[in-house]
């Protein structure tokens, strides 16, 4: 690879001097790299923070400086390119990212001299249908129906295929991707999904149940999840959040739709890299931190 853009989130500490310190890097090894700036803009009631004109043809790679939500956010905003991403961490957990800033150079140079694997990462699209009015959005990790109201349960039908799942009062309930288990589904106690497994996980939030718990389905079913009127036949309303970016509210009756994403995110590895290691080191999954 020779060709590169660097997506970085300005607002981490240092942020600025490390890009410009990449591709300083690059320039002295003939490779171009160009800077796309990280900023908030709205197109169809979507939020975009890489503006994908700024991105030059022939892009190569994009390496994205930041944590999760700053690689969630590129890899949202340019699946279309198809160009894949390489995460350098300056975030918290960095459970995406592939680098550290101190192992960065070593990551660079083989970027450069293409020693590394693609790992592609499947996506989700989702769409409500109101009024007539079809709005569309993709997930990395996943889609979130939530309540709106504090201490306020709403009751939602989940159907799988066009066939019912359960019905439940919760605070909201969440489909994730592989990707996705690793995030907010883990908060809520989903399980764990390893990233080449085709399937999603369907995870109420703090249900009003004992006997609700998560269901992991095929990657190919189709997800429904209907909001219910409420008690006494109230009319309730939620928020959808796509990776975190609210979508739409929505009223009792509303449907939101979801389905494996013919877009993919591809995600630049180096060998060495092995999921149950991050898992052991970003999560401490039994107790060790290597």
């Amino acid at each position: 690879m020779n060709k590169f853009c660097l997506v970085a989130n300005m607002e981490k500490h240092n942020a600025a001097d490390v890009a410009d310190s990449i591709c300083r890097y690059l320039s002295e090894r003939n490779c171009f790299c160009k800077i796309i700036p990280n900023r908030c803009q709205e197109i169809d009631g979507c939020k975009f923070y890489s503006d994908l004109n700024e991105i030059p043809r022939g892009t190569q790679c994009i390496i994205v400086l930041g944590g999760d939500g700053t690689m969630i956010q590129a890899a949202r905003d340019t699946s279309k390119l198809g160009i894949p991403l390489h995460g350098i961490n300056i975030g918290g957990v960095g459970f995406l990212t592939e680098s550290e800033t101190d192992g960065m150079w070593n990551s660079i140079d083989k970027l450069i001299s293409d020693d590394f694997k693609v790992e592609t990462r499947m996506m989700l699209e989702g769409f409500v249908v109101e009024d007539g009015r079809k709005k569309t959005d993709y997930a990395l990790n996943d889609f979130v129906v939530a309540k709106r109201e504090l201490g306020k349960l709403i009751r939602f039908e989940v159907c799988i295929n066009g066939e019912m799942l359960d019905s439940f009062f919760a605070d909201g309930v969440i489909v994730s991707t592989p990707t996705g288990s690793t995030g907010y589904n883990l908060s809520a106690g989903g399980p764990v999904i390893s990233p080449e497994i085709n399937a999603l996980v369907v995870t109420p939030i703090c249900p009003h149940s004992l006997n609700d718990r998560s269901f992991v389905i095929d990657g190919n079913d189709e997800v429904e999840i209907r909001l219910l009127e409420g008690k006494n036949s109230h009319l309730d309303s939620a928020v959808i959040s796509v990776d975190g970016r609210v979508f739409e509210v929505i009223e009792s009756g509303s449907i939101l739709r979801m389905k494996k994403a013919s877009l993919v995110t591809k995600i630049i590895h180096m060998e060495k890299t092995n999921f149950y290691h991050k898992m052991r080191s970003k999560l401490s999954i039994g107790g060790k931190t290597d």
